[in-house]
């Protein structure tokens, strides 16, 4: 469910039909997986508390964690495309608050638009290497937000196996085969100072990305994915 900024619009193509169609085979792959959760406790624990945290995970990981996270108080930005339109409403309906905005166009009116979602109980959730990637480097928004808002941020990562690997996708998309092994892995919140120069936002941007590495190595090991 990644999108692209650069899509225009086609008159003749609403695609009203797409985000139903993706909630039902994200909720029917999901609820068939022999899914092995790790780490959501802290996040219920945090959620009961009260506090709230940023979620991150690298883009063509979200189906599984889409599935475990539908009905929690989640915010997502959403690219201002046409991919990003049905992203939205796919989206919103597992209950999650879309704001529209990318790292490339409306950043600074989405991250504005996280941050008040924030006041009114939504965790932020951000697939840090979008929206075009490269794939698997760590982009400043998530943490430029943790740190403005003086949160941590709760890296996430997902596997199955047997999977479907869109390899031609710059973000290699894992689509679950029904019936799979899969994982969906929460680590410990990482917390970031105030600092909000260029070098630490650097530095923390390389520390969220090698555990988001960690984790989704993690992931692969648990469920026999070996990926070439």
């Amino acid at each position: 469910m990644s999108s692209s900024d650069g899509s225009k619009a086609n008159p003749g193509f609403s695609g009203h039909w797409v985000p139903p169609l993706a909630r039902t085979l994200i909720r029917v792959v999901t609820a068939s997986l022999r899914l092995r959760r790790v780490g959501f406790e802290t996040l219920d624990s945090l959620e009961a508390e009260g506090k709230r945290v940023i979620l991150a995970f690298f883009h063509g990981r979200q189906f599984i964690l889409t599935g475990c996270l539908a009905g929690r108080k989640l915010s997502v930005m959403a690219s201002l495309s046409r991919d990003g339109e049905l992203q939205a409403r796919t989206m919103a309906g597992f209950g999650f608050r879309v704001v529209r905005g990318s790292a490339s166009r409306g950043a600074v009116r989405g991250l504005i638009g996280l941050m008040r979602l924030m006041r009114d109980g939504y965790n932020p959730t951000f697939a840090v290497d979008g929206p075009r990637g490269p794939i698997h480097e760590v982009k400043p928004g998530a943490v430029y937000l943790a740190k403005k808002a003086g949160v941590p941020v709760v890296p996430m990562a997902s596997s199955a196996s047997p999977a479907h690997i869109f390899r031609r996708a710059w973000d290699r998309y894992l689509l679950p085969l029904p019936f799979a092994r899969g994982a969906a892995i929460l680590g410990e919140p990482m917390h970031f100072d105030r600092d909000m120069s260029d070098d630490a936002v650097r530095k923390d941007c390389e520390a969220l990305e090698k555990e988001l590495l960690r984790l989704q190595e993690s992931a692969d090991r648990m469920v026999g994915l070996r990926e070439p």
